[in-house]
């Protein structure tokens, strides 16, 4: 398995895909009922190729993705040979998930208690992995709108950190 398995209630979500993942497969709800309470080794490799089917897909589609922490945001644009990070950290306790938050560091993005910090760096596995490697530290998909308002407000005379 490359990835992890999906929980349940992914599968449940997924479960009409799931159901023509195993009809490629050439296996029915029959065969399904009978490979559950007959080859337990088989349901999971069957599960455990699905979830790396779907996360190969995720990732492949996925462009931006948004970690945010008490204090801070960190946006990823996720290009095909390079990660760029934009990132910004209040030293108050500031929730940027929220249009509070962003009003408050419109306001505030020159104040000493915010650092900024900007970066790219080339993909030093591949870019499935790393990732992964993010969503499973907290970052999550998103549509690059954090991303783009940051990059909005990123202080062009401000140092970097």
């Amino acid at each position: 398995m490359t990835y992890r398995r999906l929980t349940k209630q992914q599968f449940e979500a997924l479960h009409e895909d799931f159901g023509h993942f195993l009809a490629s497969q050439s296996i029915d709800a029959d065969q399904w009922a009978q490979m559950k309470e007959a080859s337990p080794n088989l349901v999971e490799r069957q599960l455990d190729a699905f979830s790396d089917l779907v996360w190969e897909e995720v990732l492949r589609k996925a462009t931006f993705l948004d970690h945010f922490s008490e204090d801070g945001l960190f946006s990823f644009h996720a290009g095909q040979k390079s990660l760029r990070l934009i990132g910004v950290r209040a030293t108050s306790a500031v929730d940027l998930s929220n249009s509070d938050g962003w009003a408050w560091l419109e306001v505030n993005w020159q104040d000493d208690q915010v650092n900024f910090y900007h970066a790219q760096k080339a993909y030093a596995t591949n870019r499935s992995t790393e990732l992964f490697s993010l969503i499973e530290r907290g970052a999550v998909v998103s549509d690059g709108t954090y991303f783009w308002a940051l990059e909005k407000i990123l202080p062009q005379g401000k140092s970097l950190i």
